[in-house]
């Protein structure tokens, strides 16, 4: 629980965010070390996907860096042994924005890491919608691979339709993003994963800068606390339930059993990849009353089918 005057703070910087609509530097450049390679030869693709989005662009930007010619490993981080990462030239991560910030599995993922001094390391977030503090995301990720030595090189944001699941997912952020990711969407991989590359090979880096800005605050609030409160039932529905472990390979806590048909709600973090991800539409949640389906079912019941790039039908990368 938060103390009295930590919750006073947080207010306080809500409050300011709303006056402080710009963007400041946090990172000197001089601080960087230089480069270990302008020439990668072996890259890393990791990335934390709970509905496939950014799965999605992380397979592409290996599939183009494969292209080049260049080794690449293409990995879940969660099936990731991070012991590893310091013998790539180059990092790209992405994950997706949620609660306004970076998922805090992975923040405290990349807090561990071991030193990757002089690698070059690019981010990328997935989104939903416009006001989802996808820059500063984007930026927290670039923060915590600096500061095990990598140097930041290329930095992107991708949208594609919204996968937070609402009782009936038809607010207009949902809505107008439907069609999303398009040729546009994959024309802007192709062109961060070239600039990053150009990049390297000049030996050009970026600075890390973060927007003050009023979803920055909300990104402090107890988000996940409270969406918890709201949700009233959280469990798996026997009958239905086909026993593939998809929600337990999901769930970056491991708070589900679905042969007990249980969840720690001490361990959730109300990341809905139970519910977004089981083809069986068997995970049971209610939010304030009201049941949840999943996003399956939400592409199914609107007939939604998402584009895949074409590199796909010949790059073989997981």
């Amino acid at each position: 629980m938060d103390t009295r005057r930590y919750f006073i703070k947080k207010i306080a910087i809500v409050a300011a965010a709303l006056c402080l609509p710009v963007s400041l530097p946090c990172e000197n450049l001089a601080a960087y070390p230089d480069l270990k390679t302008h020439n990668p030869k072996r890259v890393l693709v990791l990335w934390y996907s709970q509905t496939g989005q950014t799965r999605r662009y992380a397979k592409l930007i290996g599939c183009i860096l494969e292209g080049k010619g260049l080794t690449v490993d293409a990995r879940d981080m969660q099936e990731f042994d991070k012991k590893l990462l310091p013998n790539y030239d180059l990092i790209v991560f992405g994950t997706p924005v949620f609660y306004y910030d970076t998922p805090s599995n992975v923040s405290e993922w990349l807090k561990t890491i071991p030193s990757i001094e002089g690698t070059p390391v690019a981010a990328f977030v997935s989104f939903g919608g416009p006001e989802g503090n996808q820059y500063n995301s984007s930026s927290h990720i670039l923060k915590l691979l600096a500061g095990r030595g990598g140097v930041p090189v290329g930095r992107d944001t991708f949208r594609n339709v919204a996968s937070y699941p609402t009782p009936k997912w038809n607010n207009p952020k949902q809505i107008s993003g439907q069609h999303l990711p398009d040729a546009g969407t994959y024309d802007q991989v192709r062109r961060f994963t070239a600039e990053v590359m150009t990049r390297i090979t000049r030996g050009e880096t970026i600075s890390v800068g973060y927007e003050v800005a009023l979803r920055e605050g909300l990104s402090l609030l107890p988000l996940v606390w409270m969406n918890k409160k709201a949700i009233s039932k959280h469990t798996v529905d026997a009958k239905k339930c086909i026993g593939c472990q998809t929600c337990v390979r999901k769930c970056p806590t491991k708070a589900i059993n679905p042969s007990k048909q249980t969840v720690d709600r001490d361990k959730c973090l109300a990341c809905f990849g139970c519910l977004n991800n089981c083809p069986a539409d068997a995970v049971v949640m209610e939010y304030r009353g009201e049941r949840l389906y999943g996003f399956p079912e939400y592409l199914k019941r609107n007939k939604i089918t998402i584009m895949e790039p074409p590199e796909f039908k010949t790059c073989e990368l997981s």
